[in-house]
């Protein structure tokens, strides 16, 4: 069943009505009404960069070959620059903790699992099949800053190309706070182009060349199960955009990022990240990133 993406009445609120301003190319149109969405999201990352740290319970969700994972809570700690600890506290993997810290390490990913196998904890490269087994991204890529880079790109490029129409879904309230809801709508079948696999090329390396996220590649390639499986001369489809339809919501105080919602070409949600009870420059030290902090169990 197709979504009915029409103009609801979801525009009211305090705000000032503004006049409706339309781009078309090729039949498609971006509605920017009360607000550029494009001026939001770079208010957004700028305020992200702007924080020294922060902290909150992050829930995700991921969808891996075709099969919704269920919900993971983890208490999530970041700092700069490119600093992170997580430790799962929900049912899925509690117990389970992962410390990457940039140039630190040899670069690689400390972690061990939860329940009994949590007392062996191993340091891997944080792209290798081990640690992206059951995750979407490389620890490297957590935290707002990167969504929210990922959110401004595809409706930059969107809106340059015609491909993308975005609805302002007006003021709700999340965790008891206001927020601001923007949909984004992308073409419906997959749009991009073709690339060739040269010798020695994985996955990684062809995400990096077309600055496109390397499982949304994998997902769309049949036939592709992990990184390394590909070769040369094998032709995959490079999405030009993350998503079919994307659902964020902006803090209305912090104008954040806190929660976004991602779904598939087949509009089947894909992932979804969430960022609970954020506390902003708490003033995380050396010690929060230390494996041996007595409050960690590496």
């Amino acid at each position: 069943m197709k979504r009915d993406t029409g103009i609801g009445a979801g525009w009211g609120g305090a705000a000032v009505f503004l006049a409706s301003l339309f781009f078309f190319t090729g039949g498609l149109c971006a509605d920017v009404r009360v607000e550029d969405p494009l001026e939001r999201a770079k208010r957004s990352l700028e305020t992200s960069r702007s924080l020294s740290d922060y902290t909150a319970v992050l829930v995700k969700r991921e969808r891996f070959e075709g099969t919704l994972a269920p919900e993971e809570q983890i208490l999530f700690k970041y700092a700069e620059p490119g600093r992170v600890y997580m430790r799962w506290i929900g049912k899925v993997n509690k117990g389970q903790e992962a410390l990457y810290v940039k140039g630190e390490n040899e670069d690689r990913l400390k972690a061990h699992k939860g329940g009994f196998l949590g007392l062996v904890t191993v340091n891997v490269d944080p792209t290798g099949k081990m640690a992206m087994e059951g995750q979407h991204h490389p620890i490297f890529h957590a935290g707002i800053g990167f969504t929210t880079e990922v959110v401004l790109r595809d409706l930059e490029k969107g809106l340059k190309q015609g491909d993308v129409r975005v609805f302002d879904r007006g003021r709700q309230t999340l965790d008891g706070r206001d927020v601001v809801v923007m949909e984004a709508f992308f073409p419906e079948t997959v749009k991009g182009v073709t690339h060739t696999v040269r010798e020695g090329e994985t996955l990684w390396d062809i995400a990096a060349e077309h600055h496109q996220d390397m499982y949304v590649i994998l997902s769309v390639n049949k036939g592709v199960d992990t990184p390394k499986d590909v070769k040369a001369g094998q032709s995959l489809v490079i999405p030009d955009y993350y998503c079919r339809r994307s659902v964020s919501y902006y803090d209305a105080d912090t104008e954040l990022l806190v929660k976004i919602e991602n779904y598939d070409w087949n509009d089947n949600l894909y992932e979804v990240y969430h960022y609970r009870d954020l506390q902003l420059n708490v003033g995380l030290s050396s010690d929060d990133f230390d494996p041996d902090n007595k409050g960690y169990k590496f």
